[in-house]
């Protein structure tokens, strides 16, 4: 008869609900690349010692991304860019358990290389050669291609004299790829080029990068840059991306070159991220050079982030066009893209989540077309507007009609996830702010300093609201004329329970001007709110705060409470 321990006993889900529990959030994301970090991994590694049944959970986690670096080159790039973080694939190591070996576990693989790299044959001979020549990754669905030099000039005409042997030397650099990963289905292709590396590309870049793709038995997955300086692409035969990410710190980039690639694969697009920090000819992106307009009848996702103003004129676009039939994300960080309501035409029924940066233009003119009225985008699960008064001409500039539009996108449908950020949200009551969100469980405003009161009050109109983000709260004025130490009892018979469901409240950074004022406000919303946990003040304040919570939880307004308030200062510390 076999013996289990009691943890041997333990249904499968709550394995891998307590392995989730003790990794958190600690896998990093980098551009959309997953990377089991060292903390990662270091959280991992004591649940393969508890039993067999942890074991086969944890493992395929601490071995589901793997890197391979095939050049010098980018071995340089990784130990520059990583030189905190041990990737899988430059130590080649394994945890010796048997029936786990850490390629075949891999599900998401990046390849670090070089252009030029694969072009002398140093990355074919890296991959045919130990410890990667018997490697293979039959779980591998994702294949990640991380760029991280061009190549030099001198190099590229050299090649250039003979594109029979270019190609060639491609191709067997690939067709090694597809024997390693013969069930890669999704293929990415980044460029992260670093401050000393050559930044321009082969005139056999785009084939190089087509043949990548057809590793895949779709379309490509996605093509991204992230770079400092501006980068000379040969991109004349990539198409039918499914996505495209574009980052740039520089004034003077690529992104005239994304935007054209964006074109060419917009009929097979479905997610597109354009950051710079310069201006982006929105315009062109969906109007071609006749003026008529380019539909993405597949696009998901719109991000776009410009530190400065588009080089677009604020007039109309199109008469009656819809690009974006589908959108279902939609991400504007620049004021007033489009002349017109561009963006919003034909997805009303699907749009789902919305950041939108307006300015007292954007917001008139969005306004004027009544893009936003009550229920009119029904599947609205999250809203993030931010208002910028970038004229300084004040609340003043807008009309009573658009301050209404600011305050009513969303409303009506069953939004989750609440935000605004700006000037405007001081001066409108709260209750008038969120009328028709009942169905919020997610709120912030943290420009906000608001009256505890009115935060109890506001709890009441917002039933599921869990989590509350808002500037530095004040106590008074109280509603009654009371003595202070008989706050708590006030609170409890006339306000319990404010929320059944409120579990954290995310305070503004920032210095505490009074730290006794704001645990007093968190200890009243504790006791008129049964299932709240812990509260999250400014991270240099936090110790000061704990101590503060501790001293007015033992004091004689509250000792009554003491046993129901510990929960405090134990969650706070995690919070």
């Amino acid at each position: 008869m076999q013996f289990l321990s009691p943890l041997q006993r333990l249904p499968l889900h709550v394995v891998q609900l307590t392995v989730d529990h003790v990794t958190g959030s600690s896998r990093l994301v980098f551009d959309g690349i997953h990377i089991n970090s060292q903390e990662y991994r270091a959280l991992l590694k004591p649940l393969l010692e508890v039993c067999s049944n942890f074991r086969s959970v944890a493992c395929p986690r601490y071995y589901s991304s793997f890197e391979l670096n095939v050049s010098k080159r980018s071995l340089d790039y990784l130990s520059q860019r990583y030189s905190q973080i041990p990737l899988a694939g430059v130590n080649y190591r394994t945890l010796n358990y048997p029936g786990y070996c850490m390629p075949r576990l891999a599900k998401d693989v990046t390849v670090f290389l070089a252009e030029q790299a694969v072009y002398s044959g140093e990355a074919l001979e890296i991959v045919s050669c130990a410890p990667y020549n018997g490697c293979a990754f039959p779980l591998a669905r994702v294949l990640t291609f991380v760029f991280v030099d061009g190549v030099e000039g001198r190099m590229d005409n050299d090649i250039g004299t003979d594109s029979i042997r270019a190609k060639a030397t491609i191709d067997g650099f690939v067709g090694r790829i597809q024997q390693m990963a013969p069930l890669a289905n999704k293929i990415r292709v980044k460029l992260a080029f670093h401050n000393d590396a050559s930044s321009v590309t082969s005139r056999h870049f785009d084939y190089l990068v087509s043949r990548l793709y057809q590793l895949s038995c779709c379309i490509g997955y996605g093509f991204g840059l992230e770079d400092d300086d501006p980068v000379q692409l040969h991109l004349g035969m990539i198409s039918n991306l499914s996505q495209i990410a574009y980052t740039s710190e520089s004034e003077t980039g690529s992104i005239g070159q994304f935007v054209q690639l964006a074109r060419m694969s917009a009929s097979t697009l479905q997610s597109l991220n354009l950051q710079c920090e310069h201006g982006i000819d929105v315009l062109g992106l969906v109007q071609d050079s006749d003026g008529n307009c380019i539909t993405f009848p597949h696009l998901l996702s719109l991000k776009l982030h410009a530190a400065f103003h588009s080089n677009n004129p604020a007039r109309p676009v199109f008469h009656g066009a819809a690009p974006f039939p589908v959108l279902r994300k939609l991400h504007a960080d620049l004021e007033c893209p489009f002349g017109d309501d561009t963006f919003f035409r034909g997805n009303a029924a699907t749009l789902e989540h919305l950041y939108l940066q307006l300015d007292t233009v954007s917001a008139t003119m969005l306004c004027r077309h009544k893009v936003f009225v009550l229920g009119s985008h029904p599947r609205l699960q999250s809203v993030r507007i931010w208002y910028t008064d970038n004229f300084g001409l004040g609340l003043f500039a807008l009309s009573a009609d658009a301050m209404q539009f600011l305050y009513s996108i969303g409303s009506g449908a069953a939004v989750r996830e609440y935000a605004r950020y700006g000037p405007l949200q001081d001066q409108v009551p709260m209750f008038s702010l969120l009328d028709g969100y009942a169905c919020i469980q997610v709120l912030s405003l943290p420009s906000l300093r608001p009256n505890l009161w009115y935060v109890i009050l506001l709890l009441k109109s917002l039933p599921l609201l869990s989590d509350l983000h808002t500037s530095l709260p004040s106590i008074g004025p109280v509603p009654v004329d009371i003595a202070f130490d008989t706050l708590p009892g006030y609170a409890i018979s006339n306000y319990e329970p404010a929320s059944k469901r409120l579990r954290c409240w995310h305070l503004d950074k920032g210095h505490i001007p009074n730290l006794q004022e704001l645990a007093t406000c968190v200890l009243l919303l504790a006791l008129v709110c049964p299932s709240f946990d812990y509260a999250v003040p400014p991270a240099s304040q936090r110790q000061l705060f704990m101590r503060e919570m501790e001293t007015s939880i033992s004091s004689d307004p509250y000792k009554p409470y003491a046993p129901r308030l510990r929960r405090l200062l134990f969650n706070g510390w995690k919070g």
